[in-house]
């Protein structure tokens, strides 16, 4: 008994130092795989980026890693699906990388068996660019749309304002792009601990009216907006990022924006992410305050995007208007929460609550989330769409997304704080 209990025990310790011995191996062998001969460093890339000279990045990881963070630019086609979709690569210079290394390297040899000879391997791969604190683009709303703001882009002011004149939302790393070329940086956050390079604080209450039931509106002074707008920096030619607390914030980002649009400059956008976006690209903060230097923007109205409380009283009945209420659903269905005299929606309206536009780290779904969204409710870019809320603010920011994505939308900026005040039998509500 006591020999088969040595036998038995000795062969568990020799099983035990076999799978040891065969780990070990599995270790060095990927420790093998994970080198490559032909390497491109970090700071080779990140330079070729921000120059617009980047050859194509191929990212092997899987589609959920690469949603949740990529290096600008890339493309993700799992390392498994290399053979499949060769058709997909360019026969020129790739940069690959993966998670670690193993996947790329794996990659990198079926690419190299087709044909593709000149396939640069990232040193460090992505954790070593995360690390690095580089810039990381999400897979996002900004990455379906059909008008790509490249590196190469934004070299010519030319093109930046052909862009720009169609986009009212930018990612984070075309929006550092654009301020490292001196556009003007918007903060529209009123409590904040750090503040970024050159940003100026902006408040939308600084152009509309004191009074609570036209708080919404736009004011009618076009001098008096014109030198507000001048003292903040804001020049004709010189584009204007606007960035908020997605999160945590009102939609104030997208407001800025479709005032300034509406007021006629061309060339401001939202930055997708808002302020975390901008410090994961790597904007710097600032010490102090930054006082701006004056800018020779003159208002010149462009009611395209813009409603007034009789306009959409007169249109409620046509047959293709489509009206959302972006408010929350408690203020829809009749409670007054923030100084509206009168409970309930436009009649007709619908409900889409402007924050479920949004993932929870503040950047908006991908653009087949969002048409699907609209879709459902009867909305197509043909439908002449009508936005609202409390004061023209959580609607302006939905206007913006809307009209990025090709929607014919107007915001009324009067919203409730001006239908609620005005009589009850000329502008009724509908409760639930």
């Amino acid at each position: 008994l006591s020999l088969t209990v040595s036998m038995y025990s000795y062969s568990r310790r020799g099983f035990k130092l076999f799978w040891s011995i065969c780990l070990c191996a599995q270790l060095v062998a990927c420790g093998v795989l994970a080198k490559t001969d032909a390497q491109i460093s970090q700071q080779v890339l990140i330079t070729q980026i921000e120059s617009g000279t980047a050859p194509l990045i191929l990212d092997v990881r899987t589609a959920e890693e690469y949603e949740a963070g990529h290096i600008p630019g890339a493309i993700n086609i799992h390392f498994r699906e290399i053979a499949e979709r060769l058709d997909e690569i360019p026969s020129g210079p790739v940069v690959i990388y993966c998670e670690r290394g193993i996947r790329a390297t794996i990659a990198e040899r079926t690419l190299m068996a087709a044909g593709i000879e000149s396939v640069l391997h990232l040193e460090g791969d992505m954790l070593l660019w995360r690390k690095n604190k580089l810039p990381i683009e999400q897979d996002s709303f900004l990455s379906e749309t059909n008008l790509p703001l490249t590196p190469s882009a934004v070299v010519e002011t030319a093109q930046t304002a052909d862009l720009l004149e169609q986009r009212w939302i930018v990612s984070a790393v075309e929006a550092k792009r654009l301020i490292d070329q001196g556009a003007t940086l918007l903060d529209t956050r009123k409590l904040a601990l750090k503040r970024l390079q050159d940003s100026v604080y902006v408040d939308w209450r600084q152009f509309s009216p004191d009074e609570l039931t036209a708080r919404g509106r736009l004011l009618n002074q076009d001098e008096v907006l014109t030198q507000k707008l001048q003292s903040l920096g804001i020049s004709q030619q010189k584009p204007v990022v606007v960035f908020a607390d997605p999160p945590g914030g009102w939609g104030e980002d997208g407001r800025i924006v479709w005032m300034l649009r509406t007021l006629g400059h061309s060339q401001v956008v939202m930055v997708d992410g808002g302020f975390d976006a901008l410090v994961a690209a790597g904007v710097s903060g600032q010490q102090g305050k930054h006082v701006p230097t004056p800018g020779d923007f003159v208002v010149d109205r462009n009611g395209t995007w813009e409603i007034q409380r009789d306009e959409l009283k007169q249109q409620l009945t046509q047959d293709n208007l489509v009206v959302i209420d972006t408010r929350e659903a408690r203020e829809f269905a009749g409670k007054t929460p923030y100084g509206e005299q009168r409970g309930g929606h436009v009649p007709g309206a619908i409900h889409l609550y402007f924050k479920d536009f949004l993932r929870q780290d503040g950047t908006l779904l991908p653009v087949s989330e969002i048409r699907e969204k609209l879709s459902s409710v009867g909305i197509t870019p043909k439908t002449q769409v009508v936005v609202y809320c409390t004061g023209g603010i959580r609607s302006g920011w939905l206007a913006a997304v809307l009209v990025t994505l090709g929607y014919q939308v107007k915001n009324y900026a009067g919203s409730m704080w001006e239908w609620s005040a005005a009589p009850a039998t000329g502008y009724p509500l509908e409760m639930l």
